[in-house]
This record gives C-alpha cells, structure tokens and sequence, in this order.
C-alpha cells in the first residue's frame, strides 16, 4: 500500500510537491492552487474553515482532503453533530482527474458523509481546468450549501432505523462479499468498532454507518471520494431512501415557507 501522510504534514507537503510542466495535452492544477483557491472561495462566500484533513501520498503526487465549514459567527451546536464538508483530489501523475464533492462532515469523530448526486466537478487535467478552478469551487460551495439539508434529512432516517444483530451481519456480508466495499482488514475493523467505539455502540443504521466509515480511513489515499460515494449510495438503499422524494420534500417546505447524479464513479 502506497504510505500516506495526512493533516499537517501532508498539507506542507502538498504546497511543497514539485509541480509537473504543462504540455499540450496536459495541464497541471498545482495543489497550492487547489487548496488555497477552495479557503479563499469558503471564506469570501461567508464561511469558516472548522477542520481541514489533507492526503498524499509519500512523494506529493496525489492529493484528496476534506474540508469542513460553518457560517461565520454561528456556532454548530454540539447536539446536532454535522457540520458542512467539502472533499476534493488532485493528481500530477494522472491517476486521479481533478474533483470536487459536496458532504457532511460528523464533528466528534471526522468521519464523512458524501450524497453521490453531490458530486459537482470531475475534469480531466486538460485546456482550460485551472482557470474554470475558482467557478468550478464556488458551484461547489453552493451544492455543499444547498444540499446539507439533504444530507442530514438522509441522516435522520438512517438514525431511526433500528437492526437487529442478524440484519447488521447480512448488511455487512453483502457489502463484503457481494459488494467488495470493504476490505478483510477493514471488516475487522467495523467489528471492533461496534463494540468498543466510544460514539457508535448502538444498534441503528447511522451506528453501523460510522463503524464502516471509521474503517474507510484506512483506505488507500486514491479511493477516499468514491469510497465514501458507494457506502452512502449502499446504506442509502439499505434504508429505502429515496433522493427524489426528499428532494420533492424540500421543494414543498420551501413553498410552504417562502411562497450531478454520477454516472460514472471517479
């Protein structure tokens, strides 16, 4: 497995990696651009860096972080436990094409959530990528803003929906064994963690949820985004939740108070 540094060291040395020379063929986003194109895009539309989690690899060619946020000057309330997330990636050596998603973020253990429709970038290193960067963020900053609510009504669901201990062993056999999302390794971690983890022990969906994506950080750097992206869609169709309902739901809440589905994984 290809050693990755994470957080402080992998952010200095995300802003250090040599850059790749442009080609015809090929143009490089350098991953300062990358990172600081996102902040200065978060905090010019309002919001605050709360947490920021950045990948790479040991020689700084792939990068994938997740960043969350809040409104500036509104405290998320502890209770609630969500908060507002932004994940990308970036690559010099084409592995991985520029991407941006839109999520959420659960604050006591920094696990993620991404909604696979909240995919709001995926482009190829080529033309003019570096310049549609700052717009391509501020879609994204939208999608993460709008889509919250979403994501959380999908929490909720997940939240009251109770398993017995046969239901967890057949969801987590199928995703082992039919669905290949996770690891041996891995399946030993979700296990440990339904017994010892300190915020998850219970018996809903939304426990077993954490328990999988706690083991999903041992996932190599490249496979973070559509990970992440396959287990919600899993869980999601686990609890019978239809997007287009709650999206529908929205709509009408909103008339009552005011009067990129994914194709191809990355």
């Amino acid at each position: 497995m290809t050693r990755r540094i994470s957080n402080e060291n992998g952010h200095r040395l995300a802003m250090s990696a040599l850059v790749p020379a442009r080609t015809e063929t090929y143009t490089p986003i350098p991953h300062s651009y990358f990172l600081n194109t996102i902040r200065e895009q978060i905090e010019s539309s309002g919001m605050e860096v709360t947490r920021n989690n950045v990948y790479v690899n040991f020689n700084g060619n792939k990068l994938v972080g997740f960043t969350s946020v809040k409104f500036r000057g509104v405290e998320t309330d502890p209770d609630f436990g969500l908060e507002m997330m932004l994940g990308y990636q970036n690559s010099y050596d084409k592995s991985m094409v520029a991407a941006l998603v839109a999520g959420l973020n659960v604050m006591i253990c920094s696990n993620g959530c991404i909604g696979g429709d909240m995919l709001t970038f995926k482009r190829k290193h080529t033309g003019t990528i570096e310049q549609e960067l700052v717009q391509k963020t501020r879609e994204a900053i939208t999608s993460m803003r709008d889509g919250f609510s979403h994501l959380v009504l999908e929490v909720d669901i997940m939240r009251d929906y109770e398993l017995t201990p046969k239901q967890k062993a057949e969801i987590m056999g199928v995703m082992y064994f039919e669905k290949e999302l996770i690891s041996p390794n891995q399946l030993s971690i979700v296990k440990r963690e339904m017994k010892e983890s300190p915020h998850f022990r219970g018996n809903t969906l939304w426990d077993l949820y954490n328990n999988v994506t706690e083991s999903l950080k041992t996932s190599h750097t490249l496979n973070h985004i559509k990970d992440h992206i396959a287990l919600h869609k899993f869980m999601c169709d686990v609890a019978g939740i239809n997007s287009m309902e709650i999206n529908e739901s929205n709509e009408e809440e909103l008339e009552l108070t005011d009067g990129v589905t994914i194709d191809e994984q990355i």
